[in-house]
């Protein structure tokens, strides 16, 4: 079993997403350490805030609106 990560962008006030981007190849790890917390834990959805937006842009080339959206890290089990 394999870990797929995605970062879902949601429209304020939405509960769906709007969009969702495969993140995989940036690794469990990185999720990890920009998350702050041990990539055994990392299986939730975690939000993507302000203080992860420049790091989120260096990895992945996806730029955060947050004030028209808010962001999620999205694992699931392939």
């Amino acid at each position: 079993m394999s870990i797929v990560y995605s970062v879902s962008r949601y429209p304020k006030d939405d509960e769906r997403p709007d969009s969702s981007t495969d993140v995989t190849a940036v690794g469990g790890t990185a999720w990890a350490e920009l998350l702050g917390i041990p990539l055994e834990q990392l299986v939730d959805v975690h939000p993507l805030t302000r203080e992860h937006a420049e790091r989120v842009r260096q990895l992945t080339g996806i730029t955060l609106d947050l004030g028209k959206y808010d962001y999620f890290l999205e694992p699931s089990a392939d």
